[in-house]
């Protein structure tokens, strides 16, 4: 059977090669528009950059998640697309601790559904970094081991003191692990859309950041549907949630699954929106709270052990 990014390069002409190419001219023609007068995606040495490379910071870390829960060993991204900036010299630290996870036949839809997921980050991954050129940063270590996981959630309360939990363990485990990470990802890269200078780095941003909050409704409704017969799902899920939403400061940046009232009814919020229907958000600071696992001001821990690269890479104060 054909994977997503195979269907997807015959669907538009394009192989993994000549798809890059085709980012790389599109972004080139752009460039020479700017040149006449019209708004440039050049984004080297602009105050576009750091937003930029702390959302391939996250995509990094979502990407070889999942490309290797999906399709198994040797499918995290490779050594040419996690180096710093377009030199060989920069090398980045490869992502190999996540696990590929068994899909019984029951559980095809699910695995259709994180696989697009997989594909798709996979792809805005290489927009980033066609995006930032030479100011693409080298990936770090990323840890996505059961033991990380884990460590999130017994902080969390999702899991007793003494309990374990593997994310590669089954379908719904990768789900329940995916959500933390999307619903970071999603928020955040929300909370980045207002620092965008660059009219088509911003048009392009909005758009990923509305895909990624579709990627983190899909999850939840994988979810949701699992606690049909797993009724603890939506225990965990409410946990998680309100352990991310109290370690990243005040405010409200996340969203339980338990229904609620809501207008004299019972209802269920399956995706991480505000009482006016907005995208919920976090800044890149609270986002590395999460990620780093802490209330605390640090530059690593977590899922990045010894941090990340680029201008942003601090946890907030809480």
């Amino acid at each position: 059977m054909k994977d997503f990014k195979t269907m997807s390069d015959e669907r538009s002409g394009l192989s993994g090669a000549g798809r890059r190419e085709f980012f790389a001219a599109m972004l080139a023609g752009v460039a020479l528009a700017g040149a006449a007068g019209s708004a440039s995606a050049q984004v080297s040495a602009s105050v576009d950059t750091a937003p930029l490379q702390f959302a391939l910071n996250l995509h990094y870390l979502s990407t070889n998640m999942l490309q290797l829960a999906i399709y198994g060993k040797d499918r995290q991204l490779p050594a040419q697309f996690i180096r710093g900036g377009e030199t060989v010299d920069q090398p980045g630290v490869s992502a190999t601790s996540a696990k590929q996870v068994a899909f019984p036949e029951d559980a095809r839809d699910i695995q259709a559904r994180i696989q697009e997921i997989a594909d798709s980050l996979w792809y805005r991954t290489l927009l980033l970094r066609a995006l930032l050129r030479a100011d693409s940063p080298a990936q770090k270590q990323i840890d996505m081991t059961a033991e990380r996981f884990t460590a999130m959630f017994r902080l969390a309360g999702a899991i007793g003191p003494n309990e374990s939990f593997d994310p590669y363990a089954s379908p719904v485990d990768l789900a329940l692990a995916a959500e933390t990470i999307l619903a970071v990802q999603a928020t955040a890269l929300n909370g980045l859309v207002s620092q965008y200078t660059n009219s088509i780095v911003k048009a392009a941003m909005v758009s990923m950041a509305a895909t990624a909050a579709t990627d983190v409704t899909t999850v939840r409704t994988i979810l949701m549907a699992a606690s049909t017969s797993r009724p603890a799902v939506l225990t965990m899920v409410d946990r998680l949630a309100a352990w991310r939403n109290g370690i990243d400061g005040a405010g409200i940046t996340d969203r339980g699954m338990s229904p609620v009232t809501a207008n004299g009814m019972m209802t269920t919020r399956l995706s991480l929106t505000d009482d006016d229907g907005l995208l919920l958000s976090r800044t890149p600071a609270q986002a590395l709270n999460v990620l780093f696992m802490t209330s605390a001001a640090t530059t690593q821990g977590g899922f990045f052990p010894t941090g990340i690269n680029g201008s942003i890479k601090t946890s907030a104060a809480n």
